[in-house]
């Protein structure tokens, strides 16, 4: 017998909801964490609302409440003045959830990590796959400190993040497609934003600002690849408060958080295949999407609770329950992330790409679509994880100006 149900190998938030789920069901759930303490990243501070369903049946959002997380509920498309030219409004759902929450990401990882019902070892590293003669995974072996052990279960899970090395031993590989730009994180004090999150379309590219608990504020400042050297982080700094007025009421704080500031990459993935007889991919290991979106740690949320889902469809978990319950979960995922990547990456170059043909045509599509309610919750929709809704041929047109809008947004229940 095994000495577990289901190894999860990695313990951010797309693990953690994996073996909450898990524990939930009575499996018995090994967590191996490589980091003993939770770092202060600047990344996964949004949860969007169909991530707020599945932690809400996991039991995980009152305690994220009670953290102090707040809530967002438009994003605001502006200029680099600061004028308003396109919004997309979550209270415009026909949902429980019509808002997005806020906070960061080690707050949600510890709401997560509450009330857990599985094994977690901290500063354990899940170093090579054990096999079958077959080639079938059968467990992982465990690195502590100069101690090894080897642990099976019947299934491994790697959520060990992009350079996932569980997926290089399993044979799966990913193709990045790096973006021209990186992301610089300054984490400031809040200077009275108020509760948008605010997307500045500018000629350098995006500048995404919003308030952050306890009286905290983000800021995510596009950079050419290869980023701005550290030294010269601080006067790059002032050139963009110049070049972006909008900008002037953060200017003390911003200035005072270029020290701790934190460089994001950007680029995109999706792994041909998200299994092996014994094995699966979650999370970062499986795909990336740009950051901007704000769907990477709710798509590794998504993926765990949809594995979970068929593993509780596969009732004991032999070999071949565990691979129906993964080729299920695969032919329900892996195509749902291409739609999200390709989302994603859309909104993405809207806000990121600067060439002048992209920034005037951006900015005349969101003025011009500014009060098309119909077109902003289809978007919003698909953004909020809730589910797929495509354009019509008549919504393509009235986007681009060749037929008026008359009809009323869509409602989902």
């Amino acid at each position: 017998m095994p000495d577990y149900d289901v190894i999860v190998c990695g313990g951010g938030i797309g693990g953690l909801t994996l073996a909450r789920a898990l524990g939930r069901q009575g499996r018995r759930v090994l967590v191996l964490e490589k980091q003993r303490h939770v770092p202060q990243v600047h990344k996964g501070e949004l949860l969007q609302p169909r991530s707020l369903h599945i932690l809400g049946t996991l039991g995980a959002l009152d305690g994220l409440r009670a953290a102090g997380a707040l809530t967002a509920e438009r994003l605001s498309c502006r200029t680099e003045k600061g004028e308003e030219i396109g919004a997309l409004d979550y209270r415009g759902l026909e949902d429980p959830y019509r808002y997005c929450l806020v906070h960061t990401y080690a707050a949600i990882k510890g709401t997560v990590t509450a009330g857990l019902d599985a094994e977690v070892r901290y500063g354990a590293r899940a170093d090579k796959l054990l096999r079958y003669r077959s080639g079938r995974v059968r467990g992982v072996t465990v690195v502590a400190g100069r101690e090894r052990e080897e642990v099976t279960a019947a299934l491994v899970v790697a959520c060990d993040g992009s350079g996932s090395r569980l997926r290089t031993q399993a044979g799966i590989e990913v193709r990045r497609t790096p973006y021209g730009h990186q992301l610089v994180g300054y984490d400031l004090a809040d200077p009275g934003l108020g509760p948008d999150i605010a997307a500045h379309l500018t000629r350098d590219g995006l500048r995404l600002l919003f308030p952050m608990p306890a009286g905290r504020a983000r800021l995510y400042a596009q950079v050419p690849a290869g980023g701005v050297r550290r030294p010269e982080l601080a006067a790059w700094t002032d050139d963009m408060l110049r070049r972006v007025p909008a900008l002037a009421e953060v200017a003390e704080p911003l200035r005072a958080s270029v020290h701790d500031a934190q460089v994001v990459a950007a680029y995109r993935y999706n792994a041909a295949r998200w299994v092996t007889p014994g094995f699966a991919l979650t999370g970062d290991a499986a795909h990336c999407v740009h950051p901007m979106a704000g769907q990477g740690m709710n798509a590794a949320i998504a993926d765990a609770w949809t594995l979970a889902e068929n593993l509780t469809d596969a009732g004991e978990l032999t070999q071949e329950s565990v691979d129906a319950a993964l080729g299920r979960y695969d032919a329900i995922r892996r195509p749902a992330i291409d739609y999200v990547s390709r989302l994603s990456h859309n909104l993405a170059m809207l806000f990121t790409d600067t060439s002048w043909r992209i920034r005037v045509v951006g900015r005349h599509m969101l003025r011009r679509n500014q009060d098309n309610h119909r077109l902003q919750t289809i978007i919003t929709y698909n953004m909020s994880g809730l589910g797929v809704r495509r354009f019509t041929v008549r919504d393509r047109f009235v986007q681009f100006g060749l037929l008026h809008d008359r009809e009323e947004a869509p409602t989902y229940a």
